[in-house]
């Protein structure tokens, strides 16, 4: 008789096959029978109604992967140093960040037709800016913000920025590069950031 547990391993299972389908697929629709396919043991209650579910199954374990490196590699630091680092691991800077993007680019252009994957993708933005503002305002109590930055905008701008950023190394690797991506993410961190030590409001 299976458990909790077993129903959560075969949870993964499926969402870790769907995401190295669609990658392997370049993003494109995959049938929930090809998951199924790539499993063995398959399981019980595959929990995939169409190509839509099989799109956010990839994109729930993509999204897990990427909030599993960026609370371990903010943690022990604090404010803006653990904001660089947290959004620079967005960036398509190796394959595997490739893949990670490329499948964002497709839950975009799903959404424009899908309203279940627009509605998932909204809620999974929504998560992250949440916590970016969260890093903004720890750095904004520290004294690290310049004087008028504005923690909302700035969360919001810092996550567009990086979504253009990572299209355009997708689809432009020849005009774009990983490390110039990185560079123009570290010149918008450093444009917010205050230039002396001075408490803020004194200067």
């Amino acid at each position: 008789m299976s458990g909790p547990q077993d129903a959560a391993h075969d949870q993964d299972r499926v969402r870790a096959a769907a995401f190295r389908l669609v990658t392997a697929k370049g993003g494109a629709a995959v049938a929930p029978e090809e998951v199924a396919a790539a499993l063995d043991p398959p399981p019980a209650e595959l929990d995939l109604a169409d190509s839509d579910d099989v799109l956010l199954a990839a994109v729930h374990w993509s999204h897990r992967r990427i909030a599993r490196r960026f609370f371990d590699l903010t943690a022990g630091r604090f404010g803006l140093a653990a904001l660089r680092a947290g959004l620079t691991d967005l960036l398509p800077l190796d394959e595997d960040h490739l893949l990670e993007s490329m499948l964002e680019v497709a839950v975009w252009h799903r959404s424009l037709a899908a309203p279940k994957v627009a509605e998932s993708n909204r809620r999974e933005r929504e998560d992250l800016r949440v916590i970016v503002r969260g890093v903004l305002l720890d750095a904004r109590d520290n004294g690290e913000l310049a004087d008028g930055v504005d923690v909302d905008r700035a969360a919001a701008d810092l996550l567009a920025l990086i979504d253009g950023l990572s299209v355009h190394v997708l689809l432009y690797p020849d005009r774009l590069s990983p490390a110039a991506a990185a560079r123009t993410l570290d010149a918008e961190l450093d444009r917010i950031t205050r230039s002396d030590n001075s408490p803020p409001g004194t200067r």
